[in-house]
This record gives structure tokens, C-alpha cells and sequence, in this order.
């Protein structure tokens, strides 16, 4: 647990999530072979695959995405990409992120254009990567990209297989299943068959199914058009599902058939088809203009255009029922931002936009190299600053999945934009962001990856550069796991004062606190008792200054915890409730409060008060996985006290006991479905590995079991310094200090 500071039809679900099941690579095993059938679009003759290395990884996939001029070296070269970018995907499905892992999945397959596709770029663990794909679109009712990625699937298995004729039958079950299930008036299964032709033809390059998709999209806006002339001559009311689908096709249909081209660049293709079928009739006038300049200039500025039009429109809120869908768009927003950065790779605009989407196709990777190479040897502070952002975007896309390994190439990418940035600093120009921030950024990373060798150095350049209150406390925090007291007692004096010490009261009030903790157990008590003092004075003054309820809350969290390092057990409860009043709306901030005031209660072995804040949060809906953490805490506390429970930790515990989530692992180990050695073994993160360290020593403890303490102090030791049960682990294990409060200091 990390501290708190730092339209899919439902009736063909059910049916594709059993085949996915059934799909899944447990049901079939999966092995490459030279002889295997090509995957579709796959093209004649012989390749030579590039073996592209993680290290590799982003400037191949910069070299793939800036010249898309066919040839021999290039194929070999995607081949290896795309190799690689399916291995990326399946890592993420095995970490338990599968939105990231089909991310990365299309992100690979959409890196092939028409007559590109090779039976080689689909190996052993792509074949994974694919079955993770399908499991995750199959519930979605998307019956055809599930039948690509199959069929792909299939590809990449020997001819004559087990595995191969089983998934051959499943092929066949689905074709004769979405038959049956396609029912409703004529127009309403057009509209479907359409929807799935498009859907196939995002990812089969082959020009056959992008052909079949367009004649599918032609025949859907026939039939609307003729629909319409019917109503309005008959007068007739119709039936409610027919009328939206004609809407449908009358204001998506045009706009559908130029984005099903541009999905691959072809602006010419999408004219011809608009030109000679009734789609030249719906389309929108503006990108019909847009789409035909794209088509004859075929120049840089024509595609920026058209590309800037797609990301406007996606920036739009649309009909669900009648706009164009999201898939198709994100496709056809990713095929014109491709073309119009190729025209013109210098192009700032044209390359930030490319890297904003190959972000969310799971290529972080490839961003500081396509916005770097637009910059030149001396960009303005403002360009680089730009550029930079985009870097900061990327890192936190694979911030948010624990993607260490990603955020790592992603970094090491960016390399030369921090050359620059580093160069501006010196001579005096201000970049925003600047290159200390994507510092501590991936110093933030490699913590939470438990890496401090290689935090630590990030971390102090970052604050050579930028002095600030957070950062330094930060180093302070990493350098005090590392073994290092007093660097990091003299990080916390810089921190106090740093350039931004005034307008920071709460990261000051917190370097204090770490103050305490260092002296407190370095045994020099009056050093402790005036880290304390100066916490309790910084936090008064900021509680009379705090204006908006959250931060008032967060103020009366840190008071709690100065007043618990005095041994003033009712003040700092006092200060627990003030701040659950104030944030009782505020379900975030309220699961934040309810994690503090139950993990202090588990360290002083107040079980009323751990009931009561766990209580709250019940009662307020809270955040699931806070509902766990406090629920874990309050069974443990329970246990360890010989008291029989509750069952409050129980209601806490039941909605996360059968997900798949790590939470939901924690909460089947507390219910006794998952053995200790079973929820070690399940710990994929550093961080979850800690987690599981503490959870389990924490019932040894309960158990009586006397090797429990030295469990928890290597918690306490553990490099992953953003944990609370790090802190829970060390404040369990240290003698309390107790000193005297100040005296006349009034205490609310």
C-alpha cells in the first residue's frame, strides 16, 4: 500500500468471453513454427528477422515509425519491432494490466500496412500476447477483432496441431454463432456486420478485408438512405432500433469510410471509395475537403490537418449511439498522425501528436526520440519544454501500471533531450518542465521498483538542480534505507531550507517529522524533542492558515502524528476526527484518513479506534483497495489481540476476495483461501513483495511466533520507501520517546 502522499452488445458477451476462455493458453499450447501458415496479410517470400533487444527496442521502433519506405532491411527490422512489442504486451497481461497489455497489442499491429504482414512477426510469446488480447476484447462483444487475433493465433501454430485444430473449431463455433445471433431488421444487421468488418479490418492489413469492410460500410448507408426515404414518404413510425441505426449510418457512416482508410494512410483510397458509394452523400463536408487535399497534395501541412481534425474530434463529446466509433477513431487519428509526421519529421506539432498516441498504443518507448528529433541542436526554452512534458506524460502512462522496465527505455531515450535541458539550466534559461523533474520522476519509479542504487543518484541531481522541500525529504527518506543517518539528517536541513519552504507547510512539517524519526532512533533525544517541537509549531500555524476542507484534513493527519510521537493519545484522536469530518464527502480523502488513523491504531493496539475509522469508510464507500488495507490491519490487530472479530474487517474485506487484483489476493490470504507461501509466490512488484513480507509476519506475530519481529525489521529496511507498511513495520518495532509538549502551546 502506497503512502497516500507520495456500446457493446450484450447478448454476444457472454458467448465470445467462453470462447476466450476456452482460447486461453492454458487451453492450448502454443509453439512457433518456420513452417507455419502466414498470419493475415502476411506476404510472400523469404525475411531476415532483426533480433531487437529491449536496449534496442526504442530506436528501432523511432527508425519503423519516421520512414515507412518499403524495402528488404526494413521488413526484417519490423519483424523484430513488432516481435518485441507483443512481448512487451504479454508482460503486462502477466502483471495483471490487460487495458495496457491490448493497448501494446495494437499499438504492434498497427504498425502494419497493406502487403507488411509476415507470418514471423507472431513467435512464441507474441502468440500470448494475442490470447491475453482476445480474453480481454471477447467480453466486449467485438467479434472482429476477436476473429483476427484468432486467426492470428492460429498462424502461428504447426498446421495439423492439437492446438491448431482446436482453435480451427472454435473459428468455426464463432462463425456459426454470430449467424445465429444476428437478428433484428435489416438494417440493424448491417449496421452489425459493418461495425465488425471495420473492427476486423483495424488490424487485418490484408486489402481484401479493409475492401470487404468498405463494401459492408457502403451497403449499411444504402440501406439508411433508402430507410429514410421510406419514412418520410410512408409517414409510418419505425421501429425504434431501426431508426437509430439509420441515424447511425447517416451521421457516422461518411466519416466511417474515410477513417477505415486513413487507419492506413490511404487518403487516395478513401476518396476513390467515398466518390463512387453513397458515403459521398453523408460524409462531412469539412473532411471531405480535408481527406481529398491529404489525397492530392499529399503534403506535410494537408495531413496535419486532417490529423488535427481527428484529434478534435476525439477530443469531442459524441452520440455513443450515432458517432463514429472510438476504436475506429483512434485508429484513423493514429494513420494521419503517422502520415503527417513522416512528411515532415521536424514538424513540433506533427510530432507531438504521433507521440501522444503511440503513448496510448503501450510505445512510450519511441516518444523522446520522435520529439527530440524535431527539436534540432538549439530549441527554444519553450520547444523543450514541450518536449519534455511529453517525456513526463509517457513516464507516468508506465507509472501507472508499476511498468518499470518500460518507464526505464523510455528514460534512457530520452537521454539527449536532457543533455539540453541541462545545457539551458547552465545558461540560465528556464525550461518547464525542466530536466530535474523527469529526474525525480523516475527516481519516484526505481523506489517503488525497491531500486535505491538507482534512485538515489537521480534523486541528487534532481536537487542539485531544483532544491525543493519534497525532493529533499525524499532523498532523505531513500538515503535513511540505504543506511545513511546523516546524509540524510543533513538532506533534511537543506530541505528546510529550500527556495520553497514558505509556500510548502505541509512537506515542511513533514521533513520535521522525519527529523524526529532520525534522531529518535539515532538515541539523541533532546535533537528528537526539537524536531518534534518545530513539527507541532510548523503544523498550528499551518492548521490556522489552511483554507479548502482537504487541506485542513491533511494538516490534522500530520498534527495526529506529532501529538502520537508526545504519547498524547486523546490529542492526536481528537485530531483524527476533526479531520474526518472535514473530508466526509470526500471519499478519497476520507479512505486516506481512514488508512492513517487505522495504521496508527494498529501500532498503539487500539482496536476500538481501529473499528471505528474502518467503520467510516464503510459507511462512506470508500475506495476498495483502501477498504482492504484497513480491513487487513483491523483482522490482524484482532488476532494479534486474541479478540474475536467483529465483523467489520470481514464487510471490508468481501467485495476484494475473488477479483484478481493484488488487493483481492491480500484479501482471499486474510480469509485463508491463499497460504502464506502461495501469496509470496503470487507478489510480482517489489512493492507486493513487501506487502506480502509484512502481512505474513504480521500473522506469525498474532500466532506468537518469536522470529516474527525480525520479519518485520527487514520490512522496516525494505528499499521500497513510499510503503506504509514500511512505516507501520518500523514504528512497531521502536521504542517510543514520549517527550514533554512545549509549554503554554494550545492545543485544539
Amino acid at each position: 500500500m502506497s503512502l497516500p502522499t507520495l456500446l457493446p452488445r450484450r447478448r454476444l458477451a457472454r458467448g465470445l468471453a467462453a470462447l476466450a476462455l476456452a482460447l486461453s493458453p492454458a487451453a492450448c499450447g502454443a509453439s512457433g513454427s518456420p513452417g507455419a501458415k502466414g498470419p493475415p496479410g502476411a506476404a510472400e517470400g523469404r525475411v531476415a528477422p532483426v533480433d531487437v533487444r529491449d536496449a534496442d527496442f526504442s530506436a528501432s521502433l523511432y527508425t519503423i515509425v519516421r520512414d515507412g519506405t518499403p524495402g528488404a532491411q526494413r521488413t526484417g527490422l519490423l519483424v523484430g519491432v513488432i516481435r518485441r512489442q507483443l512481448a512487451h504486451a504479454a508482460a503486462r497481461f502477466n502483471a495483471g494490466q490487460p487495458d495496457r497489455g491490448l493497448a501494446s497489442v495494437l499499438g504492434a499491429l498497427y504498425l502494419v500496412r497493406p502487403g507488411e504482414g509476415r507470418a514471423e512477426m507472431v513467435d512464441a510469446v507474441g502468440e500470448r500476447a494475442l490470447a491475453g488480447a482476445i480474453e480481454r476484447l471477447s467480453p466486449r462483444g467485438d467479434e472482429g477483432r476477436v476473429r483476427a487475433l484468432m486467426e492470428l493465433r492460429a498462424a502461428t501454430l504447426p498446421s495439423g496441431s492439437r492446438a491448431r485444430a482446436e482453435i480451427d473449431e472454435h473459428l468455426a463455433a464463432l462463425d456459426r454463432w454470430m449467424k445465429d445471433t444476428r437478428t433484428g431488421g435489416p438494417l440493424e444487421q448491417l449496421g452489425m456486420e459493418q461495425r465488425a468488418s471495420v473492427s476486423r479490418a483495424l488490424i487485418d492489413s490484408r486489402p481484401e478485408s479493409i475492401q470487404r469492410a468498405a463494401a459492408a460500410t457502403a451497403a449499411w448507408i444504402d440501406r439508411a438512405i433508402e430507410f429514410n426515404i421510406e419514412f418520410r414518404q410512408g409517414g409510418k413510425r419505425p421501429e425504434r432500433d431501426e431508426a437509430v441505426e439509420a441515424a447511425r449510418a447517416l451521421e457516422s457512416g461518411g466519416a466511417s469510410m474515410a477513417a477505415l482508410f486513413l487507419r492506413y494512410g490511404d487518403a487516395k483510397g478513401a476518396i476513390e471509395q467515398i466518390d463512387r458509394t453513397s458515403a459521398r452523400r453523408v460524409v462531412p463536408p469539412g473532411l471531405y475537403e480535408r481527406v481529398k487535399a491529404a489525397a492530392s497534395a499529399d503534403d506535410a501541412a494537408s495531413w496535419q490537418a486532417l490529423a488535427s481534425a481527428f484529434a478534435h474530434h476525439e477530443a469531442q463529446e459524441r452520440d455513443a449511439e450515432t458517432g463514429i466509433s472510438q476504436d475506429l477513431l483512434d485508429g484513423a487519428l493514429w494513420g494521419t498522425a503517422l502520415e503527417a509526421y513522416r512528411r515532415d519529421p521536424l514538424s513540433q506539432d506533427s510530432a507531438a501528436l504521433l507521440s501522444q498516441v503511440m503513448i496510448r498504443l503501450g510505445m512510450s518507448e519511441a516518444t523522446p526520440l520522435v520529439v527530440g528529433g524535431a527539436l534540432g541542436d538549439r530549441p527554444s526554452p519553450d520547444a523543450l519544454g514541450a518536449a519534455l512534458g511529453l517525456v513526463l506524460s509517457a513516464l507516468a502512462e508506465e507509472a501507472s501500471t508499476d511498468d518499470f522496465d518500460a518507464a526505464r527505455r523510455t528514460y534512457s531515450a530520452a537521454g539527449p533531450l536532457l543533455v539540453l535541458a541541462d545545457r539551458a539550466a547552465r545558461g540560465g534559461g528556464g525550461v518547464d518542465p525542466s530536466g530535474a523533474r523527469v529526474r525525480s520522476l523516475m527516481a519516484s519509479l526505481e523506489l517503488r521498483a525497491g531500486n535505491l542504487a538507482a534512485a538515489l543518484p537521480l534523486l541528487r541531481a534532481a536537487t542539485a538542480a531544483e532544491p525543493t522541500v519534497n525532493g529533499l525529504t525524499v532523498l532523505a527518506m531513500a538515503e535513511r534505507q540505504a543506511s545513511e543517518p546523516q546524509a540524510a539528517l543533513e538532506d533534511v536541513r537543506r530541505a528546510l531550507g529550500a527556495p520553497d519552504a514558505r509556500s510548502a507547510p505541509l512537506e515542511v512539517i513533514q521533513a520535521h517529522l522525519l527529523a524526529f524519526e532520525l534522531h529518535r532512533d539515532a538515541g539523541t533525544q533532546d535533537r528528537a524533542k526539537e524536531s518534534l517541537d518545530a513539527a507541532l509549531s510548523a503544523a498550528l500555524d499551518a492548521r490556522q492558515r489552511a483554507r479548502d476542507p482537504g487541506a485542513k484534513a491533511r494538516v490534522e493527519r500530520m498534527l495526529a502524528r506529532i501529538l502520537d510521537g508526545y504519547g498524547d493519545a486523546k490529542g492526536a484522536g481528537r485530531a483524527y476526527e476533526r479531520a474526518f469530518n472535514l473530508v466526509t464527502a470526500e471519499p478519497p480523502q476520507l479512505g486516506a484518513t481512514m488508512l492513517d488513523a487505522v495504521g496508527r491504531a494498529l501500532v498503539r493496539r487500539d482496536l476500538p479506534a481501529a473499528r471505528r475509522a474502518l467503520k467510516r469508510a464503510l459507511e462512506a464507500n470508500v475506495d476498495e483497495d483502501d477498504l482492504v488495507y484497513g480491513g487487513l490491519w483491523v483482522l490482524l490487530l484482532e488476532r494479534s489481540m486474541g479478540v474475536a472479530t467483529d465483523g467489520t474487517a470481514g464487510r471490508a474485506l468481501e467485495a476484494a476476495t475473488n477479483r484478481a487484483t493484488w488487493t483481492g489476493k491480500l484479501a482471499a490470504w486474510a480469509n485463508g483461501r491463499i497460504s502464506d507461501a502461495d501469496l509470496a509466490k503470487l507478489a510480482q512488484s517489489a512493492a507486493q513483495r513487501v506487502e506480502a513480507q509484512f502481512y505474513t509476519a504480521m500473522a506469525r506475530k498474532a500466532a506468537g511466533d518469536p522470529g516474527a519481529d525480525e520479519r518485520l525489521r527487514t520490512v522496516s529496511k525494505s528499499p521500497v520507501v513510499d510503503l506504509l507498511e514500511v512505516h507501520l513495520a518500523r514504528e512497531m518495532l521502536t521504542t517510543e520517546l514520549r517527550p514533554a509538549l512545549p509549554p503554554n502551546v494550545n492545543l485544539p
